[in-house]
C-alpha cells in the first residue's frame, strides 16, 4: 500500500479502491473533499441552498462515473472537473449560460477538465508526437540548448556558463531553435 507523507493513501489509490467496491475508500475521499468542493460551489453560486443541490449532484456524478475513472491525472482535478461540469449545468438550467457556453474560469481548470475527455487525450497525444518530431528536426547544437532551457528552467546566461559557450552564441542557437520549432508547429514566421 502506498501512503503519502502524512500516512494517508493517495486520492487516486482510494478512488481505485472505491471502484473495486471498497465503500470506506469513498468515505475517505468524501471527508477530504467535502469542504473544498462546497467552498468552490458557494464561491461561484452564492446561494447556500442552490450550492447544496449542485454539491449533491457532484457526488452523485462521481458515484455514477466511478467505473470510468482512470488514474491518468490527479483525482483532485478529476473531482473538480465534475464540480465544474455540474456548475455549468446549473447555470444552463438557470438560463445564465447557453448550451454551448463555457464558464470563464482560470485556464488551468478548463485544461484539467478537458484532459478527462477522450478527444482531448487523443489530441494531446497527437500534439506531443508532433512536438517530439519537430524538436528532432532541429540541428543538434540548437536542439541541445532548447531542450536544456525548457527542461532546466535555467537562465540562458547560466546555461552558457555551464556549457562554456559564449553567451551571444548560445542566445542565437536558442532563438534559431525557437523559431524553427514555432514554424514546424504552425506558429508562423518569427
Amino acid at each position: 500500500m502506498i501512503t503519502t507523507q502524512h500516512g494517508q493513501q493517495p486520492d487516486e489509490q482510494l478512488m481505485l479502491a472505491y471502484q473495486a467496491g471498497q465503500q470506506k475508500a469513498f468515505d475517505e475521499l468524501y471527508q477530504r473533499y467535502r469542504q473544498p468542493i462546497f467552498a468552490y460551489l458557494m464561491r461561484n453560486i452564492g446561494s447556500q441552498m442552490q450550492a447544496e443541490e449542485v454539491y449533491q449532484e457532484v457526488w452523485l456524478s462521481l458515484i455514477k462515473q466511478r467505473t470510468r475513472y482512470t488514474a491518468t491525472s490527479s483525482f483532485r482535478s478529476y473531482l473538480f472537473c465534475i464540480a465544474h461540469s455540474r456548475l455549468l449545468d446549473f447555470y444552463r438550467q438557470q438560463g445564465k449560460l447557453a448550451a454551448n457556453d463555457q464558464l470563464h474560469e482560470d485556464d488551468a481548470t478548463l485544461i484539467a477538465c478537458a484532459w478527462h475527455e477522450p478527444d482531448m487525450q487523443l489530441e494531446e497525444q497527437r500534439l506531443i508526437a508532433k512536438l517530439q518530431w519537430c524538436i528532432s528536426q532541429i540541428p543538434e547544437e540548437q536542439r541541445a540548448v532548447l531542450v536544456l532551457k525548457l527542461e532546466s528552467e535555467l537562465s540562458l546566461q547560466t546555461i552558457a556558463e555551464q556549457l562554456n559557450i559564449a553567451f551571444e552564441t548560445l542566445k542565437s542557437r536558442f532563438r534559431y531553435a525557437q523559431a524553427k520549432l514555432q514554424r514546424c508547429l504552425g506558429g508562423g514566421e518569427s
